[in-house]
């Protein structure tokens, strides 16, 4: 941690220095901020593993820190602070993804000694006594009310979730994924009961969810997509639904062994909703029920690693190898780069060069076959290939399969990923 200034003026009380502190705070916030959100998210178990969670993280973090540094600067009272929106945001999202409370405790805890770090390096050792104490009470004094309020907020939302109609069937259908459930015969049928859908067809799992405001609640949105999904794709019942959290949710189509691309976003075009669709594959049985579901989990972390450029619909038939990348972005990056070489590098040029060797490679090395999907002149693939192959700086040979998944890498998650 870098030093955040040099020596305080001298007064007799504690606030007027501790404006001066959030002054050297403020410079830093987006660093500060930034810092505190990658520590919780690596010392927490429960907060790992969900790119919206941790935006969702980022967006609290930085909320209690901005408030923080002008309760300082303006030495208002903690306790008349209202908690920020997103800090209570974030609470009742834990809630609805059943995240023990004592994990939204912890991150204040942590959060609070991390941030008295950076305090503490912008006081000269001379300062500590007279400002020291006045700012560790008053920062304390505000995660004690703020802490109280996003944590009786974090219960009523838990109340309310756990109240609501699909409550009972999220529990039996995370026994079910979790391989808790079914035990035995009878377990199986009551399970069934409970969700109003049997296991012994093919299933189709699904993840549903918005980035953007619908028209009314996201979760009406999604249960709209869900049945015209069914329909679309000749499920053989009802499809079954379960909210995740209040801008996604898990989904099942019953009976249905095949999935079309065109048939799926067809159907989210026809929506006119702002909704995004991860497919796993056909699977069958209990078995096949987690496995489809897992399947449409890492399509959908491909669509959130590939950010705002990504398609609506993403198939895991199409993404699957990408998907494992995904796990590890920094080590698949890397090995992108080693693979393509300066094919690898950003720009309009290389992404032409890329796409086009991806197509001539996929068709079996055709130039008449990727000129029609591409929609030029043979003769300008020809080309584009024999550029590609330059630019990387060796033929494609024995690594052909190496190339191929690191060209699907970059189509999907972009160069310089």
């Amino acid at each position: 941690m870098q030093e955040l200034g040099g020596t305080l003026p001298r007064h007799d009380d504690g606030s007027a220095p501790a404006a001066a502190v959030a002054a050297a705070l403020a410079r830093h916030r987006g660093e500060i901020s930034e810092a505190i959100r990658d520590l919780l998210a690596a010392r927490i178990d429960e907060l790992r593993g969900d790119p919206g969670l941790i935006d969702l993280l980022g967006a609290s973090v930085e909320g209690n820190v901005e408030t923080i540094v002008h309760m300082l600067a303006h030495g208002l009272p903690p306790r008349r602070i209202e908690a920020p929106p997103a800090a209570v945001e974030y609470a009742r999202r834990l809630a609805q993804r059943g995240v023990p409370v004592n994990a939204l405790v912890r991150a204040y805890r942590l959060g609070q000694a991390h941030l008295m770090e950076w305090a503490f390096a912008c006081v000269g050792p001379e300062d500590v006594a007279a400002v020291s104490q006045h700012v560790v009470l008053t920062v304390f004094e505000y995660v004690d009310h703020v802490s109280q309020h996003v944590v009786a907020v974090y219960e009523a939302e838990r109340d309310r979730w756990l109240e609501n109609r699909h409550a009972i069937r999220v529990a039996r259908i995370r026994d079910v994924l979790d391989g808790r459930a079914p035990v035995g015969a009878d377990d199986r049928l009551a399970i069934e009961s409970v969700l109003g859908y049997r296991f012994a067809r093919e299933h189709l799992g699904l993840v549903l969810w918005t980035d953007e405001p619908t028209a009314g609640p996201a979760l009406v949105a999604l249960e709209r997509c869900a049945d015209a999904l069914a329909q679309a794709l000749g499920a053989t019942g009802r499809a079954l639904v379960v909210p995740w959290d209040t801008t996604s949710a898990w989904v099942w189509l019953p009976g249905v062994v095949e999935v079309s691309r065109e048939t799926v976003s067809g159907v989210v075009r026809r929506g006119g909703e702002a909704v995004r669709v991860a497919c796993g594959a056909p699977a069958a049985d209990v078995d096949g029920f987690r496995v489809t579901h897992e399947q449409a989990l890492r399509a959908r972390a491909v669509t959130l690693a590939a950010g705002e450029d990504a398609p609506a619909v993403t198939l895991f038939d199409e993404v699957g190898a990408v998907a494992l990348l995904c796990a590890d972005l920094d080590a698949a990056t890397a090995w992108v780069r080693r693979v393509l070489g300066p094919l690898a590098e950003p720009g309009s040029t290389c992404a032409r060069l890329r796409e086009t060797l991806r197509v001539f490679l996929a068709t079996g090395g055709s130039n008449a076959t990727t000129a029609s999907r591409l929609g030029v002149h043979p003769s300008t693939v020809k080309y584009r290939v024999r550029r590609a192959k330059e630019v990387r700086g060796r033929p494609v040979g024995d690594d052909r399969l190496d190339v191929e998944l690191a060209l699907l890498a970059c189509a999907w998650l972009g160069a310089g990923r």
